[in-house]
């Protein structure tokens, strides 16, 4: 099928002349339609969230990040609690955030600074107050929180079971304020030619928002959600999924479904709570014993989840970052496929940075598809951090998008947004070069993908994870530039001129 269209426009008979791209009909003045971006890992309502606060992803020194959260409370007397985004690791720790610093911006608000990879955050003392951990703090499974020599919370904490001792305590959005938020992300999605996206992290309150933008006609875009199954409660999850999965039904639109379920199976290799095969190593490059990241969940719990969800007929979505929660993941899909009714799964393990080169032919055989980040593919410091504590080896396996496509796995592309902007060409440019203007090096570059490769997972393949491969005839992008034959700089300053979703023009710049 072709899925890259002739564009309408009047020529003359010299100009009529086109090219082809993987079927595309490219006309003369550079325009170029194709079937639209789509992210396969994003959180759009949780960004939009985000973004109502100050901005801070890109200040470079912490007295730039006080003097932000300071001009904010200086502009919104009224605030009551102030939720900002978001702050390389790197930064804060080399710099020294901790509550103590963010206290000298308000000792009466509440503020909540997040880390870059969204796994964990810095709160003042009246965040603390509000959770108990003013003076202590609780052991936590699959969490941590930072303490002083005192036993004293310094601020930080790492992973959701932590962060959400805090995050309970946060106002909670009237539905008017997430249906204009819904608004802010689908009109940053659509300038960026995205026309569809993977809601991974659906918790209760957030499917009624959807649901409210379907009923009122606001929603723009395709979206599926995925509620996320916790193993604390991982029952009750799969009702409230199987509850929400029936009322997205019953609300029958055609832009809203609810066919998948997100599981954590690790952390992040920021708070070296990615689950890998070897040792975490030090400063010194010495493994560290038992520094092997975190496994939230026990074996036989996510085996009898995942038996469970897919009875349900929902697809398995996978947070899995290191070698060893990827082989985790891996045996789970295999024990579901062996065990439940043969149907069309499309397992998908987001993120994958660091894959054992042994399961590529695993993931071929069992169908899984790899949602990658091609935005991290560059020598920034979070991927400088990885190579401290990976090692050369390891850390060259980074973001394997060539060898998972060689392998001939299938491969989609997300975002992660808020972890990362959701601008897919310069996520392109990153799959194609493994870097970003502006840094020095790369980041593993006998990785990299060509141009038309990274558009095709962008699009094409990406639609296939959603489950969208009917839509690729309606849903459509229009750009002032043929991506596909450009420079890297026409590259990333290419502009979306038009975006139909549903056969319906929903974007003109």
């Amino acid at each position: 099928m072709n899925h890259f269209v002739r564009l309408a426009t009047s020529v003359s008979a010299t100009a009529r002349k086109t090219r082809d791209f993987n079927g595309a009909q490219i006309l003369p003045r550079m325009t170029f339609r194709f079937s639209g971006f789509r992210d396969g890992h994003c959180h759009p309502l949780f960004a939009a969230r985000e973004a109502s606060g100050p901005k801070l992803d890109h200040l470079e020194s912490l007295t730039q990040v006080i003097g932000a959260l300071e001009d904010y409370l200086g502009r919104n007397p009224e605030c009551n609690w102030l939720d900002a985004g978001s702050v390389d690791r790197t930064l804060a720790q080399t710099e020294g955030l901790n509550s103590a610093v963010l206290d000298s911006v308000s000792l009466d608000v509440p503020i909540v600074v997040h880390a870059s990879d969204h796994h964990a955050i810095w709160a003042n003392t009246a965040a603390l107050r509000l959770a108990n951990l003013e003076f202590s703090a609780p052991e936590i499974e699959n969490a941590h929180i930072d303490v002083d020599e005192f036993g004293k919370p310094t601020g930080m904490l790492h992973e959701w079971e932590a962060m959400n001792l805090i995050y309970v305590h946060q106002p909670k959005p009237t539905l008017d304020e997430d249906l204009a938020a819904l608004e802010r992300a689908q009109l940053q999605l659509l300038s960026n030619g995205i026309v569809a996206v993977q809601d991974a992290w659906i918790d209760p309150g957030m499917p009624e928002t959807y649901m409210a933008a379907a009923r009122l006609g606001k929603l723009k875009l395709r979206f599926n959600l995925a509620p996320r199954v916790a193993p604390a409660n991982w029952r009750a999850d799969l009702d409230f999924a199987i509850a929400t999965r029936l009322a997205v039904n019953q609300a029958e639109s055609p832009l809203l479904t609810c066919n998948t379920v997100k599981i954590f199976i690790d952390g992040v290799l920021g708070s070296e709570t990615a689950l890998m095969k070897s040792p975490y190593l030090d400063s010194t490059g010495c493994e560290v014993h038992g520094s092997l990241g975190t496994q939230i969940w026990k074996l036989s719990e996510l085996e009898e989840l995942a038996l469970a969800a897919d009875a349900e007929k929902f697809q398995l979505h996978f947070h899995a970052i290191g070698d060893a929660a990827v082989s985790l993941a891996l045996d789970v899909i295999e024990r579901v496929s062996i065990l439940n009714a043969q149907i069309d799964r499309r397992p998908v393990l987001a993120h994958a940075e660091v894959i054992d080169p042994l399961d590529f032919p695993r993931m071929k055989s069992l169908g899984v598809i790899v949602c990658q980040q091609p935005i991290w593919a560059q020598p920034d410091q979070g991927f400088l951090h990885a190579k401290k504590i990976l090692g050369e080896k390891r850390s060259d396996r980074m973001y394997p998008i060539k060898s998972l496509l060689e392998a001939g796995v299938k491969v989609s592309f997300g975002s992660d947004w808020p972890v990362s902007d959701p601008t897919p060409l310069p996520a392109i440019f990153g799959a194609v070069h493994r870097t970003q203007p502006g840094l020095d090096g790369f980041a593993a570059p006998q990785e990299s993908i060509s141009t038309a490769q990274a558009i095709r997972i962008h699009s094409t393949d990406t639609a296939f994870q959603l489950g969208h491969e009917n839509q690729l005839e309606s849903d459509w992008v229009e750009l002032d530039t043929d991506i596909s034959a450009c420079t890297p700089q026409e590259l990333l300053e290419a502009r979306v001129l038009r975006v139909c979703v549903a056969d319906q023009i929903v974007f003109r710049a």
